[in-house]
């Protein structure tokens, strides 16, 4: 089993997912909103100390990589709402130790969908991972909503431990 072990360089994927939410106050038709869309939990966060990873036995050192693999927006509130009052919407993510990078963006936000699923960019995330904390920053170009609308954000990375990860869960 030893030797099984030390042929593979890593044999463990963790799928870590956190969501949090915003609120957009309605406004009129001419009045735009710009900049950061203001999801105050993933300003900083510390993805290395996640359940996830704690119950695997999953240390920073033993992470050999970890990609982003669903960002998603949905309207939680008003019923029925949709997200077309968006225009285009970049997710970046930056660390104290490395440098901002775009890692998923959409430009289509059609009338009548609630939920809409953002391109990826192929960015390993290991670095901001190991980092004391990471943050995921918006630059949002878009109307305000008619009405107040309550938006969740969600998205899952997969983070590929080593073997030094795996040994650590055995033990």
């Amino acid at each position: 089993m030893l030797l099984w072990l030390v042929g593979c360089s890593s044999l463990l994927t963790i799928s870590i997912e956190e969501s949090a939410t915003t609120s957009v106050a309605g406004g009129t038709v001419l009045e735009d909103l710009l900049g950061d869309l203001g999801f105050d939990e993933f300003v900083t966060m510390d993805l290395t100390s996640s359940e996830e990873l704690k119950n695997q036995g999953v240390e920073p050192g033993d992470i050999a990589e970890s990609a982003l693999t669903l960002l998603q927006l949905a309207v939680i509130e008003p019923e029925g709402g949709d997200l077309s009052f968006l225009e285009t919407m970049a997710v970046s993510v930056a660390s104290p130790d490395e440098a901002q990078v775009l890692v998923a963006s959409q430009d289509t936000f059609p009338e009548g969908v609630g939920t809409v699923v953002f391109n990826l960019e192929d960015v390993d995330l290991t670095p901001y991972i190991v980092s004391q904390s990471l943050s995921l920053t918006t630059e949002v170009s878009a109307s305000r909503p008619e009405e107040d609308t309550v938006i969740e954000a969600r998205f899952i990375v997969d983070v590929t431990a080593t073997v030094q990860g795996v040994k650590n869960q055995v033990n």
